[in-house]
């Protein structure tokens, strides 16, 4: 699953900037100049992550209860209301805990179960706390007193934003009501947490034999075992899901699987599901709201929850054509396997649309990912951001969780302005897609440097070119973090805008995947030759062939999320529901036996609002008009888009910012133009 900034509710609430490699770190080669010394930065940073379960426990306890002190200490205040007084201390909190932020990314990266828990333990601590800081009334008081008339625009806005949450939040409810809206919210985060978690340790399986993995890759085969039986066991873990989807001759072991990935977490989050909806749709309720949605988008770039169904509806009418001809091209091919095939089914698609690429494209996937190892890729990546942000990147040495895992900083000028970690590859019980966590904003004219995490299951050789646009993208989200600490405050500093714009800047770095002069720097094949013109010439020709079905597919991915918290519990059937959203919205007809919605992880970290991936992609797509006029290696443009949308962090609306950077506001139009020329 490409994509995700994973932030609670709660704490974009309260904390919206503070949310959100072992010792033999690998260095950042590239094969030209492998015989360089590399620099390293051996700075004391980060987390102990070998301390013990109890350990990693009691260290909670005590940032959870300082803060809690802090807390009382700023309610309890008789100075004069400033935005000094009131916001310094609130801040210090802010950074206490910050010391405990990475639990979110522990809980789905490490390998000990005791720690995996131990963190999940103290997520559902901090946001308990989290929720204690909204719903205190005397913090609230503080912040209203505010004189705001000599503060400049940015920390207008924040107090502004401070208000609004406070009131999302129920502060302005009697005692009771805030303690009911308090016991709501721990056990929505509860609820959340196990959805999270079945997810994440159900990886399922399939037997098969080495003659039904005909048409994979020659390395993927041999790197199959058979047992004494002669069967192969095939998991559901992205290593093995995608390269059987995409090149499996066998359409029956391609439909096991999918059935196998599309019934993960059943039967118990259907359970966890309906709670989890039934208990953020009564918290609507109690806060004034007349749905989850609606609470959900308030104070974001949407809006409301009419607005996102109407946006979605004119993606819909813009791409249904396309759709249409990309599914009618699949079902041709389909019958030349099967004469009497009359639609297309989900665990045929990549199959066919591979087939067809190779056919009327002359595109082979299989010879495309000769060119994109894994250590390649990374490298390129890195180069990448080096040549157009004018930064370098550096192995950091730290210890890590896994001896897969590496560290790395980011400097400018000779200095350090952010840190990440790296764990790439897949294993046992690891979160089973892709995403960033940011474990720490940075701040102005402080020591306090962003640190960021990245989880994905990319293979550690061969890459298909899909995951390399997956990695650029959530490097992105990374290099957001890495440049947005550059205000004062914590809640206007990192990625602190709304949280509909926060995809944005990562899907537009996926268009520089596409561009020759960016591939042919790094994607070689094993005798050191660069990816070729002719292919890239195909890739781009064959780009658009079914990205009609893909958007199709992904409105309705927007549409289950808008409509699973749009309505009243009652009116609710999961399954129901699904197979009429499928119908209506999606291209392929709903399989029997799949329950897709109980391993949908966004239907707990974006409730209603998976619309967001459209919304920005509508943003990313009038941003990079800017660098198609102006060209994708244009540095200075790579400044200005640095200066005027990254480094603004939460200190200006979006739309402002963005009509900065373009001279002109923010249009869907170059989006709606471009789905409906597919």
């Amino acid at each position: 699953m490409k994509k995700l900034l994973r932030y609670t509710q709660i704490l974009s609430l309260m904390f919206s900037a503070a949310l959100l490699s072992s010792c033999q770190n690998k260095e950042h080669t590239d094969p030209k100049i492998s015989e360089e010394i590399i620099k390293v930065s051996n700075a004391l940073d980060g987390w102990d992550y070998n301390i013990a379960p109890d350990s990693l426990t009691s260290m909670c306890e005590n940032v959870i209860e300082e803060s809690r002190e802090i807390l009382t200490r700023l309610e309890n205040s008789n100075d004069e209301p400033t935005l000094q007084s009131v916001f310094q201390p609130y801040d210090e909190m802010g950074k206490s805990l910050q010391r405990i932020q990475h639990v979110w990314y522990m809980r789905s990266v490490h390998p000990d179960p005791e720690i995996r828990n131990a963190a999940t333990i103290c997520v559902q601590n901090y946001s308990s706390f989290a929720t204690e800081i909204s719903l205190s009334r005397k913090f609230f008081d503080r912040v209203a007193l505010i004189e705001t008339k000599s503060l400049n625009d940015p920390e207008k806005l924040m107090v502004k934003r401070k208000l609004r949450d406070f009131r999302k939040s129920g502060v302005d409810k009697s005692e009771e009501i805030r303690a009911k809206i308090k016991n709501l919210n721990e056990r929505i985060t509860e609820l959340g947490s196990n959805f999270d978690q079945t997810i994440r340790e159900d990886t399922r399986y399939i037997e098969t034999t080495l003659e039904a993995l005909d048409g994979l890759p020659a390395d993927f085969i041999a790197s199959r075992e058979a047992d004494k039986n002669g069967k192969i066991k095939i998991s559901t873990d992205y290593t093995d899901y995608f390269p059987i989807m995409q090149y499996a001759h066998n359409d029956e072991l391609r439909r096991r699987l999918y059935v196998a990935s599309k019934s993960i977490g059943s039967p118990s989050n259907s359970d966890n599901l309906m709670k989890l909806i039934t208990k953020r749709h009564e918290l609507a309720s109690v806060l004034g709201y007349e749905n989850y949605a609606a609470l959900a988008m308030d104070g974001l770039m949407m809006q409301s929850p009419s607005r996102a169904a109407k946006f979605l509806n004119e993606l819909g009418v813009a791409v249904k054509n396309a759709s249409k001809n990309d599914l009618a091209v699949l079902l041709e091919r389909q019958k030349k396997i099967n004469p009497e095939a009359t639609e297309i089914q989900a665990w045929q698609s990549s199959y066919l649309s591979n087939l067809v690429r190779q056919e009327s494209y002359a595109l082979d996937a299989k010879e495309v990912r000769r060119y994109f190892h894994f250590d390649k890729v990374q490298s390129g990546i890195f180069d990448l951001t080096e040549s157009l942000f004018g930064v370098s990147i550096v192995s950091w040495k730290t210890d890590t969780w896994h001896e897969d895992v590496s560290a790395w900083e980011i400097q400018e000028n000779g200095s350090p302005i952010g840190r990440f970690y790296l764990d790439m590859h897949p294993r046992e019980d690891k979160y089973k897609h892709a995403a960033h966590w940011t474990l720490r904003s940075g701040l102005k004219n402080s020591d306090q440097l962003p640190l960021s995490g990245l989880a994905t299951n990319f293979p550690k050789d061969y890459m298909e070119h899909n995951q390399v646009e997956t990695y650029l993208h959530e490097f992105g989200h990374l290099l957001h973090n890495m440049f947005s600490g550059t205000q004062d405050w914590l809640d206007l500093t990192g990625m602190s805008m709304e949280r509909d714009f926060v995809e944005a800047p990562s899907q537009m770095l996926e268009e520089w995947i596409w561009d020759k002069s960016t591939l042919q720097k790094f994607a070689t094949n094993d005798a050191g030759e660069p990816i070729p013109d002719r292919l890239i010439n195909k890739m781009n020709a064959a780009r658009n062939f079914t990205k009609a079905m893909g958007t199709a597919q992904q409105l309705f991915y927007s549409n289950v999320s808008l409509s699973f918290y749009s309505k009243s519990p009652e009116e609710i059937n999961l399954i129901e529901m699904l197979k009429d959203l499928q119908k209506e919205y999606s291209p392929y007809p709903y399989v029997d036996g799949t329950y897709f919605y109980n391993n949908f992880g966004h239907l707990n970290g974006y409730s209603s609002n998976y619309y967001i991936y459209q919304w920005s992609l509508a943003i990313a797509t009038d941003l990079f008009e800017r660098f198609k006029d102006e060209g994708l290696n244009n540095v200075a443009v790579a400044s200005d888009y640095r200066r005027k949308i990254l480094e603004v962090a939460g200190s200006k609306p979006a739309d402002e910012f963005i009509e900065e950077f373009l001279g002109r506001p923010f249009s869907i139009e170059a989006y709606i133009d471009l789905l409906s020329n597919l």
